[in-house]
């Protein structure tokens, strides 16, 4: 019963991480498209202030980065979120 009890914990563990991926995903989308829908303050890059175009990575006036990226994960956060929802990882 040792082969099958590994498989059965491998496949189980393979399940968990698809499963948090996908929920990260519709995490990580619904809080863009929350962020995206506030007036106060969206639209506006966080160092020079001036208006972007939502779903933009970069200001087009400075070049600021308006996007974080987990580096484990590669998932795409809102500028300002501090850790990954999927492995917890702090974002820089």
């Amino acid at each position: 019963m040792g082969i099958l009890d590994n498989i059965i914990s491998r496949t189980k563990s393979d399940l968990e991480y698809k499963v948090g991926s996908e929920i990260s995903s519709r995490v990580s989308k619904k809080v863009t498209d929350v962020l995206d829908s506030k007036k106060s303050g969206s639209g506006k890059c966080p160092k020079c202030k001036s208006p972007v175009q939502p779903g933009v990575k970069f200001c087009t006036s400075c070049g600021a980065k308006l996007i974080a990226t987990c580096e484990k994960c590669s998932i795409d956060y809102p500028a300002g979120t501090k850790f990954c929802a999927q492995c917890g990882k702090s974002l820089k």
